[in-house]
């Protein structure tokens, strides 16, 4: 089964939290993304070796907090 990274990023876009799970595919990587997201984290990012395969917000998404 492929390793993906799972990055949180807190609002000034700094690392909060990683870690490696394996999963069957890109989809279920990012489902536990989602699933293992705190509210603290403002960003998510799946990661495949060295390639960015998923990433909310996107970089045009991301909005002020108030």
């Amino acid at each position: 089964m492929p390793s993906y990274d799972i990055c949180y990023l807190d609002e000034d876009g700094r690392l909060a939290f990683k870690f490696a799970a394996e999963c069957r595919d890109e989809t279920r990587a990012k489902i536990l993304a989602h699933a293992m997201k705190q509210p603290e984290h403002k960003r998510i990012e799946v990661w495949a070796e060295a390639q960015l395969v998923y990433a909310r917000p996107s970089m045009g998404e991301v909005r002020p907090t108030a």
